[in-house]
């Protein structure tokens, strides 16, 4: 109330706080911003941040005072309700994404919205950490520097998420060996950094250093403690075979097939019969690549005398006359034998290269007695097979097929040619009637044996008592380091090995490597993202803001 005309007290001071109430609504802010983040990154300054906060709420409160009748009719007005309205949807928008990340890191779920799925495990590892015949405790000595940490990080990653799918079967811890050297002397650990996986059932140890810090080494560390039983393959060496050791990307050598294989939970090794004169005893699959140089008579009939025992093996050839006559006896031994000429596949090949096919899904012949629904190649898509060959029963085995007499081999074709093919002799892509032999040509097949074709050829086929299984495929170049990736060419060489091994539940089309994935743009593409920027968007929220104002009018 005024007296003699004077104005009510305290209304200089609400005048003055209404003056000041921007600039201390700013400093409120900032400092109620500057204490949060005291609070979250600074944690050794919170004696600091919390009179910090209080000062930022005093301010922010004299701020309010001195604007309350502006803020009384910013909230109940027209604007103040739509306001009202906004802000409730963006708390409880804000609401939703703080309880599903409650949701998330109490239940330890992730998902990987990455193209390729890079950052997740493999459902072969899923799949082996679940079925641990024993648990495993892993230890991490690790010293404290930025090496160190990094390689901690990489490994609790790797380790979280193998826990999470071995239940209690798993756990780990890390210590830093320079804090509790005991600890390190105990586990007979002299450096660093190191994770030491121990199976107190089983006795066994193994470890993984600084170098071989990945998905596969680990699981295989695991395997390796626990005692599980690993398929061993053995790829063939000393012939001229491709080679498992050259990983040069867009070479010949079959390095990523061979890592593919290891991602897979199997240890692969090279055999070099010529020392070993036999195949060893703890060899699951013998793979032989391309051969270029004849095999000694004595180590063929080792590898012979070992797929007849009960043996399983994965041929792969290539058009080149060298391995044809190299492989020849190995095949003939099972009533096999290569077509002559190169696969021509007119109507199913790569753009200009009728030498490359490309096989189709309507090409794959799944649904065989061998095979059991298609296992193989049911999740394949397309797949690349560059100069090809074709195999068919030969010998006595074949005259004895034509006349409807059993033989002791059963063969079983899974991937055909299309009927506009040739296996063409000359170096043209275009076939020569009467030289050349049209299709449809078998380019992958399986075959199983309960005898030696050349040594029982009358015998008849015993489905109960198989004794040797193959996979004999027409092209190694399909598994080169230059093809591995391409297409489903990957997954038709691992699916292939797994069916050998009867790792049936392996068979899948597998989560991709990690890639980079450029945006590459032409010029006039490059041009139209930058005009677009420049002239469209700002046109558009223009002619936007003209019809707005052109409607409040």
């Amino acid at each position: 109330m005024a007296v003699n005309g004077q104005p009510p007290l305290g209304s200089g001071v609400a005048e003055r706080l209404r003056g000041w109430s921007l600039l201390l609504a700013a400093l409120g802010g900032i400092g109620a911003l500057g204490g949060l983040l005291l609070v979250v990154w600074a944690p050794e300054l919170r004696p600091f941040a919390v009179p910090t906060l209080v000062a930022a709420g005093v301010l922010l409160a004299l701020a309010a005072a001195g604007s309350m009748g502006y803020l009384v009719g910013a909230v109940t007005g027209r604007r103040g309700r739509l306001s009202w309205v906004s802000l409730g949807s963006a708390a409880a928008a804000l609401a939703i994404v703080v309880v599903l990340n409650v949701i998330a890191s109490a239940t330890d779920a992730s998902w990987d919205f990455t193209a390729t799925r890079q950052f997740g495990i493999a459902p072969q590892t899923v799949q082996a950490l679940a079925a641990l015949p024993a648990d495993v405790d892993v230890t991490g000595f690790v010293v404290t520097d930025e090496d160190g940490l990094h390689y901690q990080g990489t490994a609790e990653g790797y380790l979280r998420q193998f826990a999470k799918h071995a239940g209690d079967r798993l756990s780990y811890r890390f210590v830093d060996p320079e804090l509790e050297p005991a600890t390190a002397r105990e586990f007979g650990v002299v450096s660093a950094p190191l994770l030491l996986f121990t199976a107190p059932a089983t006795g066994l140890r193994a470890s993984v250093g600084a170098g071989e810090l990945s998905e596969q080494q680990l699981l295989t560390a695991i395997l390796t403690a626990t005692g599980a039983q690993q398929h061993v393959i053995y790829f063939l060496t000393g012939y001229g075979e491709r080679s498992i050791t050259d990983l040069r990307s867009g070479g010949s050598g079959l390095g990523l097939a061979a890592a593919g294989l290891r991602a897979d939970g199997y240890r692969v090794e090279s055999l070099m019969l010529a020392d070993t004169g036999s195949v060893p005893d703890d060899a699951s699959l013998l793979v032989v690549a391309a051969p270029r140089q004849p095999i000694p008579d004595v180590e063929e009939q080792a590898i012979i005398r070992w797929l007849a025992d009960g043996g399983r093996a994965l041929f792969m050839l290539d058009a080149s006359s060298e391995t044809r006559d190299t492989m020849a006896g190995l095949l003939a031994a099972w009533g096999l034998e290569t077509v002559p000429g190169t696969l021509v596949d007119l109507g199913r090949s790569a753009a200009g290269d009728a030498r490359t096919l490309t096989v189709q899904r309507d090409q794959y012949l799944g649904q065989t007695s061998v095979t059991e629904g298609g296992a193989i190649v049911e999740p394949l898509g397309a797949t690349l097979f560059p100069g090809a060959i074709a195999f068919r029963p030969g010998g006595v085995v074949a005259a004895r097929i034509e006349r409807g007499d059993p033989v002791p081999v059963r063969f079983e074709p899974l991937v055909t040619t299309s009927g506009d093919s040739w296996a063409v002799e000359g170096m043209e892509e275009d076939p020569v009637a009467g030289r050349d032999i049209p299709g449809p040509h078998t380019a992958h097949l399986i075959a199983q044996a309960s005898a030696l074709a050349t040594d029982a050829p009358s015998q008849a086929f015993d489905p109960a008592s198989v004794r040797t299984t193959l996979a004999v495929l027409g092209d190694a170049d399909f598994a080169s380091n230059r093809h591995f990736g391409n297409v489903s060419n990957a997954d038709f060489f691992l699916n292939t090995v797994n069916w050998l091994l009867e790792d049936r539940s392996l068979i899948a089309v597998r989560p991709k490597q990690e890639v980079f994935r450029p945006l590459v743009l032409t010029v006039p593409e490059y041009n139209l993202v930058r005009y677009v920027s420049w002239f469209l968007l700002p046109a558009l929220i223009a002619a936007a803001g003209v019809v707005v104002w052109w409607r409040r009018r």
